[in-house]
């Protein structure tokens, strides 16, 4: 079965969504992971004619939004706050409230789940108990809106963060009975970071998993995302036990904001995920 690929529109973050989905669609890439951010998709900013137009500018493009990503929004606050584990209780509902609207967004634009984060970075003052209790009990709070609307919230492993490791996901899933409103955004890279083998952490996880985020990193396992051939990953390894796997999501390839060409840099994937068997044409542009 051939492997479904999208791309996120996060690594053209400093670009107006248009010109983030016509390089996306010229580089061969029919699906976006759609960033919950300003300038592309913040959810406080799209009202009804803000989704009628991007659903009429993806549909013109051909191009469906196959993930809402809100794992994180300058726009909020910065990269990683407000989290689910802030001190502060106020940012924290702001934390719960951006989820519940991006769950509505997804909604309004038949996106099928949402992805947020692992939690957060655990303050210095609150115990990895403390911290995981609190992360339980939040999620408890927007789970009866997911159930509503049909929306499933993933759950994505960061490094540094709460969950960071699969082990701690698969934990994270049975605490909540494995709710299938709650399932997991596999990041490929997150998990390398964390000193993980990508299919043994597949093996794992792949019963609960909704979509997948692909990057390459860095032989020191820093947490950067790079293109896909420029790292150390063994990414044709992965894709391959994904591939005899009963997985029928998207790959999303998912890399850091880059000072490249955008159209450059999306056929710089393209061209790799072709060259290793797993994209079946290339469009003329990237040839």
């Amino acid at each position: 079965m051939r492997m479904k690929f999208a791309f996120s529109t996060t690594t053209f973050r400093t670009l107006a969504l248009n010109e983030a989905i016509e390089a996306i669609a010229r580089g061969g890439f029919a699906a976006v992971d759609l960033m919950a951010d300003r300038p592309h998709a913040f959810p406080e900013d799209m009202k009804a004619a803000q989704v009628a137009a991007m659903n009429e500018c993806m549909e013109r493009r051909k191009v469906k939004i196959i993930n809402l990503n809100a794992s994180s929004s300058v726009a909020l606050g910065s990269r990683n706050h407000p989290s689910w584990l802030e001190e502060d209780w106020l940012a924290r509902e702001a934390r719960i409230r951006y989820t519940l609207e991006s769950f509505r967004l997804a909604a309004a634009l038949g996106v099928p789940h949402v992805t947020t984060q692992a939690g957060g970075p655990i303050p210095s003052t609150m115990s990895q108990n403390e911290a995981w209790r609190l992360f339980v009990a939040s999620v408890g709070r927007v789970l009866p809106l997911s159930g509503k609307l049909g929306v499933k919230l993933l759950i994505q492993a960061e490094p540094g963060f709460l969950m960071e490791r699969p082990e701690k996901v698969a934990e994270f899933l049975a605490e909540l009975e494995h709710d299938d409103r709650v399932r997991v955004d596999f990041n490929v890279g997150h998990f390398y970071c964390a000193g993980v083998d990508p299919c043994e952490a597949w093996d794992l996880l792949k019963q609960y998993t909704a979509h997948i985020h692909l990057e390459d990193v860095p032989s020191d396992r820093m947490h950067r995302h790079v293109q896909l051939g420029e790292g150390s990953i063994d990414i044709p390894r992965f894709l391959k036990c994904v591939a005899e796997s009963d997985y029928e999501g998207y790959v999303t390839v998912k890399l850091d904001e880059h000072d490249q060409v955008p159209g450059e840099l999306v056929c710089g994937a393209a061209v790799y995920l072709h060259r290793n068997g797993f994209l079946a044409k290339l469009p003329e542009c990237c040839q």
